[in-house]
């Protein structure tokens, strides 16, 4: 666990728990999966990267509100622990691409092959060079989440 350093962003936070679990997230895709736990106080930090094909094995707690953020928008909330006879056994979790719209599919491409400061010399519609302008960011994603959360 690396990353922290940010300032709490929502109600979104883990609850502490003495009920261990186990888990594995293995990464079904072609890219590198960071995920992301937000801790006790709100603030999100990063575990170690997950390689394309790769997995990370984790002891974590159950009914905690532990969340990991899978490619910034989804949460995994973790289950309850098993066994077998060689001990713990590790709960796979698949992480993929979620399927992106059009829109964010044309967004992301220009994002990685036009600079910032150019977007708007492309002849796009004002509402476009807003959604360039506003690229993801993870303390807005768990924002959105927390406020999702809450609602539901």
């Amino acid at each position: 666990m690396a990353h922290t350093g940010e300032q709490p962003v929502s109600a979104l936070r883990s609850l502490r728990s003495d009920e261990a679990t186990f888990v594995k997230f293995v990464n079904r895709t072609m890219r590198t999966a960071r995920p992301w736990w937000i801790n006790f106080d709100g603030v999100p930090q990063n575990y170690d990267d997950i390689p394309p094909g790769g997995a990370l094995h984790m002891r974590t707690y159950r009914n905690t509100g532990d969340k990991l953020l899978i490619k910034n928008d989804e949460i995994y909330f973790p289950t309850s622990k098993q066994y077998d006879e060689d001990g713990p056994t590790y709960i796979p979790v698949d992480v993929t691409v979620p399927v992106y719209s059009l829109k964010n599919c044309c967004l992301q491409c220009i994002r990685k092959h036009v600079k910032s400061d150019d977007y708007t010399k492309l002849e796009l519609p004002n509402s476009l060079h807003t959604d360039l302008k506003n690229s993801p960011h993870l303390l807005r994603a768990i924002e959105n989440l927390s406020k999702l959360y809450r609602n539901n």
